[in-house]
């Protein structure tokens, strides 16, 4: 996948929806689930890297992710919030990311995102699941599922 231009790199919100579409990656896949279950995912994108790329796309999204805070997207206000994941089974890299979405004129969300991204050796695993506003966070369940599977296949 075509890796991000230098010139894609300084602006953080451009960044951020490269990093988290995958580009620069050496391989990458996506799997849908058909779930209506607040808080159960619903997209799984799973990005295999170069040698120690993985590390620093993630240092990117780390990076571009706080100098984005608000972004106007196709006519709505993407509200974005994260913060470290460093609770138990999870490696360093993990980040819980909020996408809140507002429509133009309008006082409440109109849909919400909530994203588990997280770097297990040369792979980077982002777990979302979206909804109406109040939604609840991701399960952390399946991530840590994924990230021992990772972790097996990769012998870490």
């Amino acid at each position: 996948m075509r890796p991000l231009l230098p010139a894609e790199l300084t602006a953080p919100c451009t960044a951020m929806w490269g990093l988290l579409g995958q580009r620069g990656a050496h391989a990458a896949v996506s799997q849908i689930f058909d779930t209506e279950e607040p808080g159960s995912p619903t997209v799984n994108f799973l990005s295999s890297y170069a040698g120690t790329d993985a590390v620093t796309v993630f240092g990117r999204l780390r990076t571009a992710l706080a100098g984005c805070p608000s972004v106007e997207e196709d006519g709505r206000t993407v509200t974005i919030r994260y913060e470290d994941l460093d609770t138990g089974g999870f490696p360093e890299d993990t980040l819980r990311i909020r996408m809140t979405m507002t429509d133009a004129g309008s006082t409440g969300p109109a849909e919400v995102i909530d994203r588990i991204v997280t770097r297990v050796g040369v792979c980077v695993t982002d777990l979302s699941a979206a909804g109406t506003e109040p939604y609840p966070r991701v399960s952390e369940t399946p991530v840590l599922r994924q990230i021992d599977r990772l972790r097996a296949a990769q012998g870490l």
